[in-house]
């Protein structure tokens, strides 16, 4: 899954503010892609990597503006432009921008834009499977918002790096709202997928960390609980570090 997470490297340092505060809609993509604001554009592509949508009424749009950055694609600055992009359209996991994708990486770009194209190909596979949980409704709380609902299939799913990512992004935009809260303290009482391995642990530290970095305080005790029960050792440890500076 190195691919998926190199990819996401460009989101770093971008936004300050919580991305999920703005509820997008169908049309409110459309408007932001056909418009000139890359930093909007950047802001809405974020939303779209837990957001479970995969309508073609968007990934048109993107792939539309994709396709007009490519001739600018030449220096720094319009190249990692293209590259958001590029990223973007692999959270459709639609295959018919496979052909986009690979025209990029078998053409003649830069290195750094063929990298992140030769990424998102291997993405949009992973989002085809993703963006099933994410956009399953038959779990979706009628009184939440699709962001919300998407993150709570993301934390109930069987997927390790899908939860990881959840974790990571609601630590991200600070969605802390006790929907969500709710859902990770649920998911660390019983970690179904607990394992002595990497992904496991590293699912679960971050669960805890989110769940702490919230400073909520009625769930502390689930977060000591983690540090004095947990069967894996090096998750006791993450979580009694989470402790001495609840959030």
């Amino acid at each position: 899954m190195k691919p998926l997470f190199a990819g996401m490297l460009l989101s770093i340092s971008l936004l300050t503010a919580p991305l999920f505060a703005k509820e997008y809609t169908v049309e409110t993509y459309q408007e932001v892609f056909k418009g000139d604001n890359e930093f909007k554009q950047k802001q809405a592509i974020e939303s779209l990597s837990l957001a479970g949508l995969s309508d073609p009424a968007i990934y048109d749009v993107l792939e539309a503006k994709l396709l007009a950055s490519l001739p600018q694609a030449t220096e720094k600055n319009a190249i990692d432009y293209s590259a958001w992009l590029v990223k973007g359209l692999a959270y459709s996991g639609n295959d018919k921008y496979s052909e986009t994708i690979n025209s990029i990486v078998n053409g003649n770009y830069h290195k750094k834009l063929k990298k992140y194209a030769s990424q998102a190909n291997e993405n949009l596979a992973q989002y085809k499977k993703w963006n099933t949980i994410l956009g399953d409704k038959s779990q979706y709380a009628a009184d939440q918002s699709q962001q919300n609902n998407a993150f709570a299939n993301a934390l109930r799913s069987d997927d390790l790096e899908l939860m990881r990512l959840a974790a990571k992004r609601i630590m991200d935009d600070r969605q802390y709202d006790d929907f969500i809260l709710a859902i990770l303290s649920n998911e660390l009482k019983t970690p179904r997928l607990m394992a002595d391995d990497k992904l496991a642990i590293d699912t679960y530290a971050n669960m805890a960390k989110a769940l702490a970095s919230s400073g909520n305080a009625d769930y502390r005790d689930v977060i000591e609980n983690i540090a004095t029960t947990s069967s894996n050792r090096k998750l006791q440890k993450y979580a009694a570090s989470y402790l001495k500076k609840f959030y």
